[in-house]
């Protein structure tokens, strides 16, 4: 009976990893999906002489997203490293 227990307990730790690892992944396609649409706007902008205010905004958004990513990573990482730990 406590053998059962402890396999449900490890299935479900398992799948809990799994569902985790798989956001961080979705996170990671969705930064760099806003990444490339944010360069092709300020890029689009500076070719055709737009407005160079509109294209400041843009980099500010791009430095914006780029930090915020990082702050995710880093906690995604720390968070990992401590769950790996704990396995051993």
């Amino acid at each position: 009976m406590l053998s059962l227990v402890k396999s449900v307990l490890k299935s479900v730790e398992l799948y809990l990893t799994l569902k985790n690892k798989l956001f961080f992944f979705e996170l990671t396609n969705n930064h760099e999906k806003k990444r490339k649409k944010i360069i092709q706007e300020i890029e689009n902008i500076r070719s055709n002489d737009g407005d160079a205010d509109r294209a400041d905004l843009l980099r500010e958004q791009l430095i914006s997203e780029d930090k915020s990513f990082e702050h995710l990573s880093a906690f995604y990482s720390k968070s990992s490293e401590r769950d790996s730990s704990s396995d051993k």
